[in-house]
């Protein structure tokens, strides 16, 4: 541990070097331990007052290391909190192998206010020579431009706009965050991951059709669209160009009536196509008189984080829709 309200990126990165020391003596495996870091993974967490969303930071981050290992740096901050670090690990034995694999994290806590000081604090902690992604977890982004000093130190950017008050105020934070980026820096929203399954559907559905569609309903739970309605709309007009789409909400009187995408239905110049919500495990789709039913993945944070990270690069169908 540093010393309270002190952060020292020496120290800190000494106390990495002598976990591994300890990592390698308590390991009785015959293969030893396998050092492994692909990038260095930034996590913001909210301001909750007793840590708790920073935990749950850490227990993604443990879920996310076996596919992407980093070095993770879970900044937790605290209201009227001083500085404070400490390191960790998190390892794992791969099925049927004999060499444990580790990866390293460091946990920042500090006041939400400071985080200019974090920023400078992290530049010497980033693992060298490795891409860097920052986690923008819940609305905190959105509120206010306290976590703006992290920004330059990210080649990847994830946020998640679904937390976001203002759907279409969020969708105009990440286009001009877009048009600001220099030096590779790329932008993501988890509200836009989360319709991988059903734009993969779409696709199927209107692979011999899509030249036919003239119009397209969208309906979605809430009074106002959210953001991925919002995406999910902008994405059908960019793939299928002169596409009339209009926005429908409906009465929540079920859970797949809730707040978000429900349903979405296609005029072509053969009749109408159409899929929906089932229920949280599958879309209904209808082509004329074929019916049958599309499998929807489980959405969890760590899924979608895993989607994310596997493009360091650019994601041109997003950038498209943010256009």
């Amino acid at each position: 541990m540093s010393p309270a309200g002190v952060i020292e990126p020496e120290k800190i990165l000494k106390e990495l070097r002598e976990l591994w020391v300890q990592l390698g003596q308590q390991q009785d495996a015959p293969g030893g331990v396998l050092r492994a870091c692909a990038m260095t993974l930034v996590v913001a967490a909210e301001p909750d007052g007793n840590g708790a969303d920073a935990e749950a930071a850490h227990r993604t981050i443990g879920v996310l290391m076996h596919d992407h290992p980093s070095r993770a740096v879970v900044i937790s901050p605290r209201e009227g909190g001083e500085f404070g670090a400490r390191v960790f690990s998190e390892c794992w034995m791969p099925f049927g192998g004999q060499r444990q694999i580790c990866a390293e994290g460091i946990e920042i806590t500090s006041d939400s206010e400071q985080t200019d000081e974090v920023a400078r604090m992290l530049v010497p902690l980033i693992a060298p020579d490795l891409p860097v992604v920052l986690w923008c977890r819940g609305a905190r982004a959105f509120r206010d431009r306290s976590l703006d000093a992290l920004f330059p130190l990210a080649d990847k950017i994830i946020f998640d706009t679904a937390q976001a008050r203002h759907a279409p105020s969020a969708i105009e934070f990440l286009r001009r965050m877009r048009r600001a980026r220099n030096h590779g820096r790329h932008v993501a929203d988890l509200a836009w991951t989360r319709l991988t399954a059903w734009r993969e559907a779409v696709g199927h559905l209107l692979d011999h059709d899509a030249g036919g569609v003239t119009a397209a309903r969208v309906t979605h739970g809430g009074e106002k669209p959210g953001t991925s309605v919002l995406y999910f709309a902008r994405w059908i007009e960019r793939a299928i160009p002169g596409t009339n789409v209009l926005l429908e909400p409906v009465v929540a009187d079920s859970a797949k009536d809730a707040a978000g995408l429900s349903a979405v239905t296609f005029t072509t110049a053969r009749g109408e196509l159409s899929m929906g919500l089932a229920d949280s495990t599958a879309l209904a789709v209808r082509a004329g008189e074929t019916t049958y039913s599309s499998p929807l993945p489980a959405v969890s944070e760590e899924t979608l984080m895993r989607e994310e990270l596997s493009i360091l690069g650019r994601d041109p169908v997003f950038e498209r829709v943010l256009l």
